[in-house]
């Protein structure tokens, strides 16, 4: 008897341990907030995201990421207005593009990762530091983007800077779909071509492809990516919202400091083709540029780049400037500095 006492005991005891360990942790951590999230496509472009999952950044905020690759902007934003995920990671000329249509539904951006464009212009030669010329492109076949994204607007706009005019000075290729682009490339279907990293770092290394110049470099600051979401989305989920930006800025604080072969390793498991010191390379390539932002509050003066570039590539006139007021959250980013150092 006094056994089977003592047994029952212990049994309880165990059980309140259980209990009062539960309900000590954070309600955050006992019932995780789903968000359904697409980026536009997988690249180390978008490095502090990736750290913000790999160091748990989501979850510390009560957050469970449900991620996936919408590959192309086009597609992530019929995801995003078919309701069928909650945030994208896409270019603000999106919100451009969806505020003049007649969607009932419009979209928002209520954080930034990118300073500037993050593509590189490769191409199949090696040339001495310098040796390049802008009049190399003429007559030559040339991989850009698909038509009316910001890879090919910031492409074309500085193409239009060095006096190349994208429309009849090149044979321009557009119409390669983002997963053949590489294969393309080794297919000899270009002579020169834009890549976003990590693929510039693997050409490199393997000597079919060789890095010319930075196009966000040369296309000087504009806020480039940032987080989308329709504005019924944001006004009815703040704290969602909230919670998802504290943890980007996390990633973008962490991933300023780290060491890139540290990076590389922590989120390698979303590269597992590439190698970590190819990943590395990407990352320094990209630290060494500015190109990662460490405030995730677009400015207007980077919203207003991107209209007047669109403006030059002819995809938005020029009454159909969209305010800035209109489509930039800043909330959620303003505080996320304030409460994380």
């Amino acid at each position: 008897m006094t056994v089977w006492l003592h047994a029952r005991m212990a049994l309880l005891a165990a059980i309140t341990a259980v209990i009062v360990c539960a309900s000590s942790l954070p309600a955050q951590a006992q019932q995780l907030k789903k968000v359904r999230y697409a980026e536009v496509v997988r690249t180390i472009f978008y490095l502090p995201k990736y750290v913000a999952l790999a160091n748990h950044y989501f979850k510390e905020e009560g957050l469970d990421i449900e991620m996936m690759t919408a590959v192309g902007g086009d597609k992530g934003t019929a995801l995003l207005l078919a309701g069928q995920v909650d945030v994208v990671l896409q270019g603000p000329e999106t919100l451009i593009f969806v505020e003049n249509s007649e969607s009932p539904d419009k979209v928002k951006m209520f954080a930034a990762i990118t300073s500037t464009d993050g593509f590189f212009l490769m191409s199949r030669q090696k040339l001495a530091p310098g040796a390049f010329k802008w009049d190399m492109l003429k007559g030559k076949r040339v991989m850009g983007f698909r038509p009316g994204s910001t890879p090919a607007l910031f492409f074309e706009h500085v193409m239009r800077k060095h006096g190349i005019d994208p429309k009849k000075d090149i044979d321009h290729i557009t119409n390669i779909a983002i997963p053949a682009r590489v294969g393309a490339w080794l297919a000899n279907q270009a002579d020169f071509g834009i890549f976003v990293e990590h693929d510039p770092s693997r050409l490199e290394a393997s000597g079919q492809g060789f890095v010319l110049l930075s196009i966000g470099k040369e296309a000087g600051p504009a806020d480039y990516t940032g987080f989308l979401a329709k504005g019924s989305y944001i006004e009815k989920n703040p704290a969602i919202v909230q919670a998802f930006t504290n943890a980007i800025h996390k990633g973008q604080l962490w991933s300023a400091k780290a060491d890139p072969l540290e990076a590389a390793k922590l989120v390698g498991g979303y590269f597992p083709s590439v190698a970590p010191e190819l990943l590395a390379t990407a990352i320094k390539r990209y630290r060494d540029l500015g190109i990662y932002k460490t405030d995730p509050v677009t400015t207007p003066a980077a919203y207003n780049r991107l209209q007047d570039i669109m403006i030059e590539g002819e995809v938005l006139k020029p009454d159909k400037k969209v305010k800035y007021e209109r489509v930039i959250v800043t909330t959620f980013g303003e505080k996320a500095k304030q409460t994380i150092k």
